[in-house]
Order: structure tokens, then sequence, then C-alpha cells
């Protein structure tokens, strides 16, 4: 993320919260999958590189590219830098306004039309994006765009951060188990809602690929959980039109989520939602069912691996 304590993009990617048609009532994102999709195989695979902590592919948009872009769990539509947008010479279909879940409407953008858009092997075609100025998504992350989860609505994504992979296929992953497999419950704006315990505590937080860090909790959870000490003031973060301060503590008891533990981690707490990003993240090979509303998390030893973003949380995992 663009901030001093690298929370989060700092862009309009955290929930893009509002990447549709400007009117006078909220609008949620244009969230209709790609018509049509097609993999030549089984299964695509594509390497992703680890840029600040967030996994950055390489798209072609038509014939043009490849161009990076992050691969965004947490973001519920795709976004294009402008710039990128004018050179390819993609049509506008009409006014946007996006932003982060604290102002979701607060920043004017275009929607534009998506003729085809390749990762790897698999080709999506003719859908919405959103052309956002100012990303800043080259100068922080030398990334042109950002993949928001609508394009893989009715494929199975497999983020394997063990072997740097993303996968796609079609297919249903198995019935929830509450171990591996999850049943989650979609957001307002489209994130993936994940059911985690923190210590005694019960709640959902967002699946967010596109933030560095661990997990992030609302302030008020200060006040309910069972913490090393008191929190204090960490840095503060900056999303595309909100600054807050960020204050860190660490969890007496156990993070769980299904069957995984994380001893004593570190928190992060701040104004956006309950959020789970890259350093958690990283822990896993995690595949997402949209349609049926499942991600399966399958610990790998991704944790013992140096990523660029900082050294792995020093909290020991275990399995229950």
């Amino acid at each position: 993320m663009l901030t001093m304590s690298t929370l989060r993009l700092g862009l309009a990617v955290a929930a893009l919260a509002a990447a549709a048609p400007e009117t006078s009532e909220p609008v949620r994102p244009d969230s209709r999958p790609p018509e049509p999709i097609e993999l030549p195989s089984p299964e695509v695979v594509v390497p992703f590189e680890s840029v600040k902590g967030r996994p950055v592919v390489p798209v072609r948009i038509g014939e043009k590219g490849p161009f990076p872009f992050v691969l965004d769990t947490g973001a519920g539509g795709t976004v294009i830098e402008a710039d990128l947008a004018r050179e390819l010479g993609l049509a506008v279909l009409g006014d946007a306004r996006i932003g982060d879940p604290i102002h979701p409407h607060a920043v004017a953008a275009k929607q534009v039309q998506v003729e085809s858009l390749s990762l790897g092997d698999a080709r999506f075609s003719r859908f919405a994006a959103t052309a956002m100025e100012n990303s800043g998504f080259s100068q922080h992350l030398g990334a042109r765009g950002v993949l928001g989860m609508p394009i893989f609505a009715e494929l199975l994504l497999t983020l394997d951060y063990g072997k740097s992979q993303v996968r796609i296929a079609r297919g249903d992953l198995p019935s929830a188990d509450g171990k591996e497999v999850l049943a989650y419950a979609p957001g307002a704006h489209g994130t993936i809602r994940v059911p985690i315990m923190v210590g005694t505590v019960g709640l959902d937080a967002d699946l967010d690929s596109g933030s560095p860090a661990g997990l992030s909790l609302l302030e008020e959870y200060m006040e309910k959980l069972p913490l090393e000490a008191k929190p204090v003031e960490i840095g503060r973060a900056r999303t595309i039109n909100s600054e807050f301060v960020i204050r860190g503590a660490t969890l007496r008891g156990a993070l769980a989520i299904g069957s995984f533990r994380l001893e004593n981690p570190p928190l992060r707490f701040h104004a956006l939602p309950p959020n789970l990003g890259g350093e958690l993240l990283r822990r896993f090979a995690l595949t997402i069912d949209q349609r049926n509303r499942r991600i399966r998390f399958h610990e790998t030893d991704a944790s013992a691996r140096a990523v660029d973003s900082g050294p792995p949380p020093a909290a020991p995992s275990t399995r229950s």
C-alpha cells in the first residue's frame, strides 16, 4: 500500500465501492462476468511476482501488452490507469464514482469497455472496467491497473503464494467443512468476507491480496480483544480519499481461519472494515469459488519464504 504503514494500496481498490455509473443514488459496481470466457486447457497457470507484498500478473488487453496488473481479491471491479485506457482507445461507457469504504463515492472516474483481456492463455471478453486518473499504480507499484474479482466470477481462482502462481479453472469446490473449505458471505461491495475467530471473537474479514498487511480490524475491537499491551500508533494510512491513524498491538490468543491457527499474531486497528492481507495470506494456496461462495485455505510452506514486504510474523502457526 502506498502509505507509511503499508496497510493498503492507498487507492480505490480496497473495495472499489463505487466503480459504477454516476447517479443520484448509491450504486454498485458493474459486477457482471465477461462474455465469453475462453480457457484452452482445463487449468491455466500464470506466474506472479510479489511487488511490495502484492501479487502482480502480466495482462494483455487486446493485442497490446503485457501490462503488469495487481491481482486484488479485495477489489470489487477491474481498474485501469486512465492513461493506459486512452492509449488503448477503450470506449468510454459513462461516468463513475470510486472511493474507499469510508467515502465510497468521493472521486470521479470513467467506465470503459474492455473488449478482450488475456491472463496467460485465459481470455476474458466484453466487460466494463474503471479508468482512474492519477492512480499511482505506475509510480508506486510499477503496475498499470488492478484485476478485481468479477472477471473470475464463473471460475475457480487459485492464488498460490508458495509457488507464486495464479491458477484458473472451471469447476466447483467441495462443500464447506469448516476446516479447509469455508463458506463465505459477500460484502456490500463484492468483497469476499471470510469467517475467522480472533481470540474468542468471531467476525468476518475481507480477503485482500491487495494489502500487504496481516490482520487489520476496526478500532472498536481494541476494547473487545485481549491484547498483550495497549495499542500504540504505528503509522498513518491514506486511501484515495481518506487518511487515518493505524495502531498496533499483539493479540493474547489465537487467530483461527478454519483449522489454521496462528498464536499471538500482531494486529492493526484502523477505520476500515476487518481485513486479511498478504502477510497472512502468503501462508496459503487460496482457491476461490464465487459461484458457490466457498474458499479453500491450503497451508503451504510459503510462510518460510522471504518476501519483499518484510519478514514473516514471528508467531508460530499450528493446525488443530
